[in-house]
């Protein structure tokens, strides 16, 4: 499973980064023009981008122990935590939002489950063992008085 040593086009980059820049300008842009829902859910859209470059990054992971695999549950806590957070704030002036946010956490934790599972499914870095079989302890030498 060696990779290509050839440099290519870093085109989650080029796409998804100014994707994720401009959904948050235009959430913010349409929240201030007092058109919350519209801006609320662009806001949500911009953060389902990183969740999707997550689930692609998983799927280009060479092993199982990515430094990914601790990256996904950190970022998922943060995404649902703010997303309960604003859908709690707004429950009694718009209960739209609200659900509308839920779905967006229920959202981000499928895509932190599916990457996960897709870092399961890759195999396990070799470990690097003595050429006898084992590590096996170094005999003590004896000093010399």
């Amino acid at each position: 499973m060696a990779r290509d040593t050839e440099s290519t086009f870093p085109w989650r980059l080029a796409i998804l980064g100014p994707s994720t820049a401009l959904l948050f300008t235009l959430a913010l842009y349409f929240y201030d023009s007092l058109r919350p829902r519209l801006g609320l859910s662009l806001l949500g859209l911009a953060f389902t981008v990183p969740m999707t470059w997550i689930v692609l990054a998983a799927r280009d992971a060479e092993y199982s122990d990515s430094p990914l695999r601790a990256f996904v549950p950190r970022l998922t806590v943060w995404l649902v935590l703010g997303s309960v957070m604003l859908g709690a704030m707004q429950w009694n002036t718009d209960r739209h939002v609200t659900a509308m946010e839920v779905g967006f956490a229920i959202l981000y934790l499928a895509a932190a489950i599916g990457a996960m599972r897709i870092l399961d499914g890759r195999p396990k870095r070799p470990q690097l063992t003595a050429i006898n079989g084992g590590n096996l302890e170094r005999p003590q030498r004896r000093r010399s008085k």
